[in-house]
C-alpha cells in the first residue's frame, strides 16, 4: 500500500507538471489522459502544500437536465462515477494509514 501511494504520488506529479496550465480546476479533474486506466483514481491537481480551495461549478438544475440527450446524461453519469471512486480511493488510503 504504501509503495503504491508512493510511486503514484510521484507519477502523478510529474505528469501533472507536463500538462498545461490552461485548464480549469473542475475541468481538469474530470479530463484526464491516463496511460493507465488505475490513474483516474488518484488526484493530479492537488498538492498537500496549496492552501487554496479548489474552485469547482455550480450544481445542475432539474430543468436543464430534462433538456440533456441521454447521451450526454450517460457521459454525466460515468463522469461522476469515476470522482466518487476517486474520492473513495482517496479515503480508503486514509483509513488505512489511520488518518481519518
Amino acid at each position: 500500500m504504501f509503495i503504491t501511494r508512493f510511486v503514484g504520488r510521484r507519477f502523478l506529479a510529474v505528469a501533472a507538471s507536463a500538462r498545461s496550465e490552461s485548464t480549469t480546476a473542475a475541468a481538469a479533474s474530470t479530463v484526464k489522459i491516463a496511460k493507465n486506466p488505475l490513474e483516474e483514481f488518484f488526484e493530479f491537481d492537488r498538492s498537500q502544500d496549496e492552501d487554496k480551495p479548489v474552485v469547482y461549478g455550480r450544481g445542475w438544475k432539474a430543468s436543464e437536465l430534462r433538456l440533456k440527450s441521454w447521451d450526454d446524461l450517460q457521459k454525466l453519469w460515468y463522469v461522476l462515477l469515476k470522482e466518487k471512486n476517486m474520492l473513495m480511493t482517496q479515503r480508503q488510503m486514509l483509513q488505512a494509514q489511520n488518518m481519518m
